[in-house]
Protein backbone atom coordinates (compact mmCIF):
# COMPACT_ATOMS: atom_id res chain seq x y z
CA UNK A 1 0.00 0.00 0.00
CA UNK A 2 2.86 2.46 0.81
CA UNK A 3 4.51 1.76 -2.48
CA UNK A 4 1.63 2.77 -4.48
CA UNK A 5 1.28 5.84 -2.43
CA UNK A 6 5.11 6.21 -3.55
CA UNK A 7 4.70 5.42 -7.32
CA UNK A 8 1.66 7.90 -7.81
CA UNK A 9 3.88 10.56 -6.28
CA UNK A 10 6.51 10.16 -8.81
CA UNK A 11 4.30 9.66 -11.26
CA UNK A 12 2.88 13.13 -10.58
CA UNK A 13 6.50 14.63 -10.43
CA UNK A 14 7.19 13.94 -13.58
CA UNK A 15 4.03 14.63 -15.17
CA UNK A 16 4.76 17.88 -13.52
CA UNK A 17 8.49 18.09 -14.73
CA UNK A 18 6.96 17.65 -18.42
CA UNK A 19 4.59 19.57 -18.18
CA UNK A 20 6.91 22.35 -16.88
CA UNK A 21 9.35 21.55 -19.93
CA UNK A 22 7.06 21.56 -22.30
CA UNK A 23 5.64 25.37 -21.38
CA UNK A 24 9.28 26.32 -21.30
CA UNK A 25 10.25 24.39 -24.77
CA UNK A 26 6.82 26.45 -26.03
CA UNK A 27 7.73 29.79 -24.97
CA UNK A 28 11.18 29.82 -26.39
CA UNK A 29 9.42 28.28 -29.80
CA UNK A 30 7.18 31.78 -29.39
CA UNK A 31 9.67 34.31 -28.52
CA UNK A 32 11.98 32.83 -31.66
CA UNK A 33 8.98 32.86 -33.72
CA UNK A 34 7.96 36.34 -32.40
CA UNK A 35 5.04 35.24 -31.45
CA UNK A 36 4.68 35.47 -28.01
CA UNK A 37 1.89 37.62 -26.60
CA UNK A 38 2.74 40.73 -24.92
CA UNK A 39 1.55 40.92 -21.59
CA UNK A 40 -2.11 42.34 -20.99
CA UNK A 41 -1.11 45.81 -20.06
CA UNK A 42 0.59 46.30 -23.20
CA UNK A 43 -2.23 44.25 -25.33
CA UNK A 44 -4.42 47.08 -23.40
CA UNK A 45 -2.64 49.75 -24.86
CA UNK A 46 -1.54 48.35 -28.20
CA UNK A 47 -5.54 47.99 -29.18
CA UNK A 48 -5.59 51.67 -28.16
CA UNK A 49 -3.07 52.46 -30.04
CA UNK A 50 -4.42 50.12 -33.53
CA UNK A 51 -8.26 51.82 -32.76
CA UNK A 52 -6.17 55.58 -32.59
CA UNK A 53 -4.40 54.73 -35.80
CA UNK A 54 -7.41 53.50 -38.20
CA UNK A 55 -9.42 56.85 -36.58
CA UNK A 56 -6.73 59.10 -37.67
CA UNK A 57 -6.09 57.48 -41.25
CA UNK A 58 -9.96 57.22 -41.91
CA UNK A 59 -10.21 60.88 -41.06
CA UNK A 60 -7.27 62.21 -43.27
CA UNK A 61 -8.98 59.62 -45.70
CA UNK A 62 -12.14 61.05 -45.60
CA UNK A 63 -10.64 64.93 -45.39
CA UNK A 64 -9.09 63.66 -48.89
CA UNK A 65 -12.43 62.39 -50.21
CA UNK A 66 -13.98 66.10 -49.21
CA UNK A 67 -11.42 68.25 -50.62
CA UNK A 68 -11.40 66.38 -54.14
CA UNK A 69 -15.48 66.79 -54.23
CA UNK A 70 -15.71 63.23 -53.75
CA UNK A 71 -18.39 63.60 -51.04
CA UNK A 72 -21.82 64.60 -51.74
CA UNK A 73 -25.24 63.85 -53.34
CA UNK A 74 -24.42 61.70 -56.26
CA UNK A 75 -20.47 61.25 -55.66
CA UNK A 76 -18.61 58.73 -54.41
CA UNK A 77 -19.78 59.20 -50.69
CA UNK A 78 -22.86 60.74 -49.89
CA UNK A 79 -21.80 62.08 -46.63
CA UNK A 80 -18.69 62.65 -44.35
CA UNK A 81 -20.48 59.69 -42.57
CA UNK A 82 -21.10 57.91 -45.36
CA UNK A 83 -17.41 58.18 -46.17
CA UNK A 84 -16.32 57.23 -42.68
CA UNK A 85 -18.12 53.82 -42.79
CA UNK A 86 -16.88 52.63 -46.11
CA UNK A 87 -13.65 53.44 -45.19
CA UNK A 88 -13.23 52.21 -41.37
CA UNK A 89 -15.02 48.64 -43.60
CA UNK A 90 -11.98 49.03 -45.71
CA UNK A 91 -9.69 48.89 -42.61
CA UNK A 92 -11.41 46.51 -40.42
CA UNK A 93 -9.13 43.73 -41.82
CA UNK A 94 -6.37 45.54 -42.60
CA UNK A 95 -5.65 47.49 -39.47
CA UNK A 96 -6.57 45.28 -36.33
CA UNK A 97 -5.19 44.32 -33.42
CA UNK A 98 -4.71 40.62 -34.26
CA UNK A 99 -2.74 41.98 -37.16
CA UNK A 100 -1.01 44.51 -34.68
CA UNK A 101 -0.15 42.97 -31.39
CA UNK A 102 2.60 44.94 -30.94
CA UNK A 103 0.42 48.11 -31.61
CA UNK A 104 1.52 51.09 -34.01
CA UNK A 105 4.76 52.48 -35.27
CA UNK A 106 3.84 56.15 -34.65
CA UNK A 107 6.83 57.35 -37.61
CA UNK A 108 5.19 54.91 -40.08
CA UNK A 109 1.72 56.68 -39.21
CA UNK A 110 2.80 59.82 -39.41
CA UNK A 111 4.16 59.60 -42.94
CA UNK A 112 1.24 57.37 -43.65
CA UNK A 113 -0.92 60.38 -42.78
CA UNK A 114 1.39 62.45 -44.41
CA UNK A 115 1.10 60.29 -47.86
CA UNK A 116 -3.09 60.84 -47.18
CA UNK A 117 -2.87 64.69 -46.91
CA UNK A 118 -0.24 65.28 -49.77
CA UNK A 119 -2.21 62.84 -52.04
CA UNK A 120 -3.46 64.78 -55.45
CA UNK A 121 -6.86 64.20 -56.24
CA UNK A 122 -6.44 63.31 -60.14
CA UNK A 123 -2.91 61.97 -59.84
CA UNK A 124 -2.79 57.80 -59.48
CA UNK A 125 0.99 57.73 -58.79
CA UNK A 126 -0.21 60.02 -55.64
CA UNK A 127 -2.62 57.31 -54.59
CA UNK A 128 0.10 54.76 -54.93
CA UNK A 129 2.54 56.51 -52.71
CA UNK A 130 -0.14 56.57 -50.18
CA UNK A 131 -1.32 52.78 -50.70
CA UNK A 132 2.84 51.89 -50.18
CA UNK A 133 3.30 54.43 -47.04
CA UNK A 134 -0.27 53.12 -45.77
CA UNK A 135 0.79 49.23 -45.61
CA UNK A 136 -0.23 47.19 -42.40
CA UNK A 137 3.38 45.64 -42.47
CA UNK A 138 5.10 49.24 -41.90
CA UNK A 139 2.25 50.42 -39.48
CA UNK A 140 2.61 47.34 -37.21
CA UNK A 141 5.04 47.49 -34.70
CA UNK A 142 6.93 44.24 -33.95
CA UNK A 143 5.79 42.18 -30.93
CA UNK A 144 8.61 42.32 -28.18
Amino acid sequence: MMRTNHGTSVAGLVLAAAATLLATACDREERALGTTRPPEGVQAQARTAVASAVDSIVAARCDREARCNNVGQGREYASKDACATRIRAEWRDELNFAECPGGIDSKELNECLQEIRNDDCNNPFDTLGRIVACRSSDLCRATP
